[in-house]
This record gives C-alpha cells, structure tokens and sequence, in this order.
C-alpha cells in the first residue's frame, strides 16, 4: 500500500469510527442506567477513541493530530445528527460547549497522545524524547525516564483521573463512575507502560497532569454558569 493510499484509508477510517462513536453516544444516554450512563456521557471516552484509533494506524504525529480530530469531529456530527431523529433528545448550551471542546482541543491533543504511544511498540520505549534511540548507560540509572510513549500514557491518564475527581467532587448521582476512573488513571500508566521505570514516571506525571485537567474543569464551570 502506498503513503497516499495509507493516509486516506487512515483518513475515511477516523471519519466512520467517529460517525459511529457519536451515534452510539446519543442513543446509549437514552438506555444505560445510573452511572453507567457516564459511559455515552463522558468527555473521556471521546479522547480514548482519539487516542486508539491513531494508536492504531501509526501515522506521524502530524497527521495523528488531523486523525484525531477527525474522530471527534465525526463524532460531535454523529451525536447531532441522530439526535435529529430521538424523540425528545435535546442539548444544552454547557453540553455543545464539552463535547466540541472534546472534538476541538481534546482530539489532536489525544491523537498525538495515541501516536507517541505507539512508538513505544516499535522502540520498547527505550529512546530518547526526540529520536527513540538508544540509551546512555547514566540515562539507564535514572529512576524516571521521560519520553514520548510514556508522556502519551499519562495524557491518557490524566484525563482520567480529573473527570473522575470531578464527577466526585460535582456530580452527585455519579460518584461511583468518579471512583472508576480514579482507579482508571492509575492503572493506565501500571497497564500501557512497557517497563517499570516508564510505569513510575507515569506516575509521577498523573500528578500534574490531574491538577491541571481538575483546573480546566473548575474553569469551564465558571465559563458555564457565567
């Protein structure tokens, strides 16, 4: 298959998997029960989708970006669009405002998130930031190793751990979900991570990483009510 050709599939395939993402969005709200709701009305279910698909099909991190947006913004046209035929399906003005923040900035973060941490299965995550290369022996030594495919992970599961302290903290009637995807967080790094050392900078990164997701989430909410 040629690069042309690589990049349209890639192309036609981030547009139907997020056509059908927003479709089963619309339509799972209206059927799952409680806080199993949370799973067709999550922001950061969107950005897994961003982050598998380019995960996947191993593009550059240029085009990764595109496909990520692509998936979302397919998505945010497939939850609109069958909401046209779900009787009684309406949407406020703060849930337009999440799901196109999602599509916007959170589906070239997450799908350049998704392209780094493919990167790890080629070099074991055992290169540098930049090239993927091979390692000094002092480098070796290090406790934390900071490189693409680890920071990836912990985009991944910083956008865990602040929705799920935010529907802890917010959101009375999903407090069970909130623990979820605390839980969530922390195994993603222990899960997604191709050695220890890349496991505790994981870690160590869902620190920051949480506090700056909870601080966007404080954020939109005075955005919101004002």
């Amino acid at each position: 298959m040629t690069e042309h050709a690589r990049v349209v599939r890639a192309v036609v395939g981030a547009v139907v998997v997020g056509l059908g993402l927003g479709f089963l969005t619309q339509h799972l709200q209206a059927y799952l029960p409680g806080n199993w709701n949370t799973l067709a009305n999550s922001g950061v279910v969107w950005v897994v989708f961003a982050f598998a698909v380019t995960a996947v099909l191993r593009l550059p991190t240029g085009w990764s970006a595109l496909l990520g947006f692509l998936t979302l913004t397919g998505a945010l046209t497939g939850y609109y669009v069958s909401a046209r035929f779900i009787e009684d399906a309406t949407s406020s003005v703060s849930t337009m405002a999440v799901w196109a923040f999602a599509a916007i900035v959170g589906g070239p973060v997450f799908g350049i998130a998704g392209s780094w941490w493919s990167e790890g299965a080629a070099v074991r995550s055992t290169g540098s930031w930049l090239s993927g290369g091979g390692e000094s022996l002092r480098s070796e030594a290090r406790l934390w190793h900071l490189s693409r495919p680890v920071v990836g992970v912990a985009l991944l599961s910083g956008a865990f751990l602040a929705e799920g302290i935010y529907f802890l903290w917010q959101v009375e009637n999903k407090h069970a979900s909130g623990r979820v995807e605390v839980v969530l967080a922390v195994l993603a790094p222990i899960m997604l991570a191709r050695s220890n050392r890349d496991r505790f900078t994981g870690l160590l990164l869902l620190v920051p990483l949480g506090l700056a997701g909870i601080a966007f989430y404080g954020l939109l909410d005075l955005l919101l009510a004002g």
